[in-house]
């Protein structure tokens, strides 16, 4: 009696955790320069004051400048756990003085509180920013009116400098700390072509269903989710796959310019050189690399991604369900 053949099963049946999750943002520039990634020396301090006492004190690390036709623009601040503090100063060029403004805003889970004055004293030069005791009143909208309330008022003093980073023309570098990395995946691959994926954010989950399929070397899928009660179905990111040992290695490689829809480049041009200070036509490749290894055994998710100490706000996040999403 002669035996059936047997069709060999596929080795990517099965449910799989991840084990590591490594990636990065990286660009190449065409010149050899010092850019920005947000470390500083130095901080402008703010505090408020309320009937002569001082109830909080802020010390803002960062800044951005805009040198424009119509003045000079800063913003110096910070992000913490709970709130976000601002300091402005618009100062237009001489036919617009009229316009000129300082401002701290403090945005907190109770409500934005805001404050301004027009007799700023600063100092600026390419990479530094110093302010003298700017005084700045408490202002409130009230009955569709601004009211200025004199005995609620924020002091704004300090130096914050940037500290540069040197990049050599023609090499890939790594910008450290730049992806938000899920915290852990499951993937369940049926045998039909159907599967489940789990992924975890800073404690969030998100759940898909997916229809998978697979060559030799690629994986790809689609995911579907409800929007006002219409399910919308979309294609997830093209990986290459390996399969050693009982473990499942998926990579993935994505132009950030493309997924910003900047076909041109000249968008990633302007927002490279404004937040990191790269020379405007020197951006030659802005891209994302990410591989999440996977094992069939439960396993503690580690991130292997480069985490540093600074503090602008990050490029993206790199969902593998999804894809890469740029922050808005």
């Amino acid at each position: 009696m002669a035996c059936e053949d047997k069709e060999e099963p596929n080795p990517l049946v099965g449910t799989w955790n991840m084990t590591s999750a490594s990636g990065g943002v990286y660009i190449k520039v065409n010149k050899t320069q010092e850019i920005f990634m947000g470390l500083t020396q130095g901080s402008i301090e703010v505090s408020t004051i309320s009937n002569g006492i001082t109830t909080q004190t802020h010390a803002l690390s960062q800044f951005n400048v805009n040198n424009s036709d119509d003045g000079l623009f800063i913003n110096a601040y910070e992000y913490f756990d709970n709130m976000d503090v601002n300091y402005y100063i618009n100062d237009y060029i001489s036919s617009l003085d009229q316009y000129d403004q300082s401002s701290v805003q403090i945005y907190t889970p109770n409500g934005y509180y805001e404050y301004v004055g027009t007799q700023f004293n600063y100092t600026w030069s390419e990479n530094s920013f110093r302010v003298n005791a700017d005084t700045v009143y408490r202002r409130l909208y009230i009955d569709g009116n601004y009211v200025m309330d004199s005995t609620r008022y924020a002091v704004a003093s300090g130096t914050v400098t940037q500290i540069g980073t040197e990049i050599e023309a023609n090499q890939n570098f790594l910008m450290p700390d730049q992806l938000f990395l899920p915290d852990d995946i499951t993937i369940t691959i049926n045998d039909d072509g159907t599967g489940e994926i789990e992924e975890t954010f800073e404690g969030f989950e998100e759940r898909s269903d997916i229809e998978w399929e697979a060559t030799d070397t690629t994986f790809i899928w689609r995911y579907c989710e409800e929007y006002d009660g219409e399910i919308e179905c979309n294609d997830g990111p093209e990986f290459m796959y390996q399969i050693t040992e009982g473990s499942l290695i998926l990579s993935d490689e994505q132009d950030i310019c493309e997924e910003m829809g900047d076909s041109s480049g000249v968008y990633c041009d302007q927002m490279m050189f404004y937040q990191y200070g790269i020379e405007m036509g020197t951006l030659d490749d802005f891209w994302m690399e990410m591989e999440v290894v996977f094992s069939k055994q439960a396993a503690a998710a580690k991130l292997t991604n480069e985490i540093s100490q600074q503090k602008k706000p990050r490029i993206g996040k790199y969902s593998i369900l999804k894809g890469f999403k740029p922050n808005k």
